[in-house]
């Protein structure tokens, strides 16, 4: 496993631990072109921090380029001040949450609580680890920042790095096995639910430090493109792409834990495919009907309401799962209301790029994973044991 808190040897002359001046700002653009995070139907630049290239945070992190954003923060690599001189520059990654993002103490808390499950679990490394997190006050109010080390990109952007967007099997088999362990070690170690697994939030890890630094000395000789909004605040133009890939020897981790869920003793309620997703792929896929022990927890939690309301990427603040995911999505006699979403095909229709016992075996595995009812669902653990994961295909 390479560790990513990377030293930048070629930038030890000027990354000292002291801020340093940045460059002039790169181009400006028109106002009237929308910019990243403006690009949200609910932008609302009271609400995002308004964060310059070069701005030191809480003594000790130097913004240095902007790498990402979404409806409710952006991201930024950023030099770490703490420590001597001579050592090695330390880069991190800095997500600076809005001011009125819903689920921020509950995000940092179940991170904080990752921190402190066993650090020896083999799937503990597939976990993005918080390093530590801070607050900053701006105009509109206080802004919480959570601190990472940085990742090259989402396994979304990783895939389109490969031919056809086709990874190698072999490595589809390590990322899969990896991953399982990674959600072995958040349901047994730290009783925790992910509840939003998708390829944005699966990131991988740089495969040589050499990338980062590379990519960061370009956006200093090259700095972003910027404009100023209506109320004055700047946006700069994220840059995320690091080029091509030096090796295969990226590592994924699972990341964003914003919707996360803690499990009590005994509780599996967050463990159950209630999730209107979770119903359309199993109904596309495998076409059993729910049983009826999924469709009365499902009218159960209709009713209940989540600790703290989540806000939607639309903006909209909700209170429930079901009217974050947009439903009702089932009638009083347990019929699914969108069967026009579900073509009419199977499973095995949609494994074309596999042949012959290794399509049995991922046939078999995929089945598995898709068992509506937890208590016969094998375990994450037990998944990575799948006969598909052991064979080395080339």
């Amino acid at each position: 496993m390479i560790t990513i808190r990377p030293s930048i040897p070629r930038l030890s002359a000027l990354l000292r631990k002291k801020a340093f001046s940045m460059p002039p700002h790169g181009p400006r653009l028109s106002s009237s072109i929308l910019v990243d995070e403006e690009i949200s139907p609910t932008y609302d630049s009271k609400y995002f921090y308004a964060a310059n290239p070069g701005e030191v945070l809480a003594n000790r992190y130097q913004t240095l380029v902007k790498i990402g954003w979404g409806v409710s923060s952006t991201a930024w690599l950023a030099r770490d001040l703490q420590g001597r001189t001579e050592e090695s520059e330390i880069v991190v990654a800095l997500k600076i949450i809005n001011n009125d993002a819903s689920s921020v103490s509950r995000e940092r808390e179940v991170e904080e609580h990752i921190s402190t499950a066993d650090p020896s679990h083999r799937g503990r490394s597939v976990i993005q680890t918080l390093l530590n997190s801070f607050e900053i006050n701006g105009p509109e109010g206080s802004y919480l920042c959570l601190v990472y080390p940085p990742m090259r990109e989402p396994l979304s952007m990783y895939q389109r790095r490969f031919d056809d967007r086709k990874m190698p099997l072999p490595l589809v088999k390590v990322y899969i096995h990896t991953l399982l362990m990674g959600l072995e070690y958040l349901h047994k170690e730290c009783k925790i639910v992910h509840t939003d697994l998708k390829l944005e939030n699966i990131m991988v890890s740089f495969e040589d430090p050499i990338v980062l630094t590379d990519f960061i000395e370009s956006q200093l000789e090259n700095p972003m493109a910027y404009k100023i909004d209506s109320t004055g605040r700047p946006v700069y133009q994220s840059r995320n792409d690091f080029g091509p890939l030096k090796s295969l020897r990226s590592i994924p981790q699972l990341v964003d834990f914003g919707l996360a869920t803690r499990l009590e003793e005994e509780d599996d309620w967050d463990v159950w495919p209630i999730q209107p997703d979770h119903t359309i792929v199993h109904q596309r896929l495998t076409r059993p009907t729910p049983p009826s022990e999924i469709i009365q927890r499902y009218q159960f939690m209709r009713e209940y309401s989540w600790p703290e309301p989540v806000r939607r990427e639309d903006g909209k603040v909700c209170q429930t799962a079901e009217e974050y995911f947009c439903g009702p999505f089932f009638d009083n006699n347990g019929r699914f209301l969108y069967e026009d979403l579900i073509p009419n095909r199977k499973l095995s229709d949609t494994v074309s790029f596999l042949e012959g016992e290794e399509r049995e075996a991922f046939l078999d595995l995929a089945k598995e994973m898709l068992i509506w009812h937890p208590n016969v669902r094998e375990t994450a653990g037990e998944l990575a044991k799948h006969p598909f994961l052991q064979s080395n295909s080339a």
